[in-house]
């Protein structure tokens, strides 16, 4: 059977690792001096596996291996990182699409369909917003505000025009190490992903009377914080009862006026709430609204993302290939999101995860035990083969 050359994936993680390792971590954020080297240590390694390189100012770099048809099947992720993160995070879906394609070069196999590796800028989101790189390549346009804080780094509306793809894709794919323990905890070695869930984000504020701390009883204090207190606990039992695959998070606080002798007067928190239904999503929203009408003094949604669902051909063409590789499987749902929210947009989409280490990432402690990584990617080489309708080896 087939199979990737494991220990090379696992030199060229590393290598690339190093252009960008700090003793915090790994920081190799989108336009920083790292991340152009990294761009550049990528197309080498993509002209070695045996494609043509393009790359564009937004930061993309493109490999195509050619293929009998023009119509492409493309793989991709990402190499940027956050401060501090791990040497898996995205770079794994990028340099395990170029050993895929490695390997099949080695064997001398031309697809039916020609092959993009992609390595997309700014996913994470650190320097500009997220999803730059691959909204770019899928054409999607940006906001007014993303486009002016790309202007600021010089970029154009004809530098996002040059990023498009040419030509029509039929399927994509990416991997990436989960970033959560449910595959270690279940003792699974691939996630076959059906969906990246759902997201909003609000700014929720709360009032009260600030006063001094050590003349005002309990009992005549209108405290802000307190009534963000049990808004919080709420927010935990909602989530809870609603749905088991939703969670709602309170992760930034801003009191006012923030002195340890004042009875706060102002409360302002972020509420996240994440899950597959935007019905239920809406609907939890709605009761913590109802409930607290008296204390919130004001809610405004920051952001609204909604439920991206992976093609049923490609996951299914991704079960094809662990069950080949005799690796045990689930179906599990994205949590984070993903370069392949873009790619939904206009192709069928397939992701798979590999189990993370504790559940562990955007840390320096980030790990992915090599033998998933290997894995990983010869699902990836497979489930390829299998949405390209190649005969390979041992099939």
């Amino acid at each position: 059977m087939m199979t990737v050359n494991g220990q090379r994936l696992q030199a060229h993680l590393e290598a690339l690792a190093d252009i960008a390792r700090t003793p915090d971590g790994i920081c190799r954020l989108s336009y920083s001096d790292s991340f152009w080297k990294s761009n550049a240590y990528v197309a080498q390694l993509m002209r070695e596996a045996g494609m043509s390189v393009t790359t564009n100012p937004v930061g993309n770099v493109v490999g195509t291996y050619p293929g009998r048809s023009p119509t492409k099947i493309t793989i991709g992720s990402h190499i940027d990182s956050v401060v501090n993160g791990g040497i898996f995070d995205g770079c794994l879906g990028v340099l395990a699409g170029i050993e895929a394609v490695h390997t099949l070069s080695e064997k001398g196999i031309v697809p039916e369909h020609s092959i993009d590796v992609v390595s997309f800028a700014e996913e994470e989101g650190i320097v500009i917003t997220g999803l730059i790189g691959s909204r770019a390549y899928c054409g999607l346009p940006p906001t007014e505000p993303v486009l002016e804080k790309m202007g600021e780094f010089g970029f154009t509306l004809q530098d996002l025009a040059e990023a498009k793809y040419t030509g029509d894709i039929d399927y994509s794919l990416e991997l990436h190490i989960e970033q959560g323990g449910v595959l270690e905890s279940q003792k699974k070695d691939i996630g076959v992903v059906r969906s990246i869930i759902a997201l909003r984000r609000y700014i929720v504020e709360f009032a009260g009377v600030a006063n001094h701390a050590g003349t005002t009883p309990m009992t005549l204090r209108n405290d802000a914080l307190v009534k963000a207190a049990r808004f919080i606990m709420r927010v935990r039992q909602v989530v809870m009862e609603t749905d088991p695959h939703m969670v709602g998070t309170v992760g930034h606080l801003e009191v006012q006026p923030n002195a340890m002798n004042v009875v706060p007067g102002r409360v302002a928190l972020t509420l996240e709430l994440r899950g597959l239904r935007e019905d239920l999503l809406e609907s939890v929203y709605q009761m913590l609204m109802e409930e607290f009408r008296k204390d919130i003094v004001s809610c405004r949604l920051t952001m609204e993302q909604p439920c991206f669902h992976m093609s049923e051909t490609v996951q299914q063409s991704v079960r094809n290939a662990a069950q080949k590789l005799g690796l045990a499987a689930m179906t599990m749902d994205s949590g984070a999101g993903h370069d392949s929210m873009s790619l939904s947009q206009v192709t069928r989409v397939g992701m798979i995860f590999v189990p993370s280490v504790k559940g562990i990432s955007h840390s320096k402690e980030e790990f992915t035990t090599w033998d998933d990584v290997t894995n990983g990617a010869n699902v990836l080489l497979h489930a390829l083969c299998d949405i390209d309708r190649l005969e390979t080896p041992g099939r």
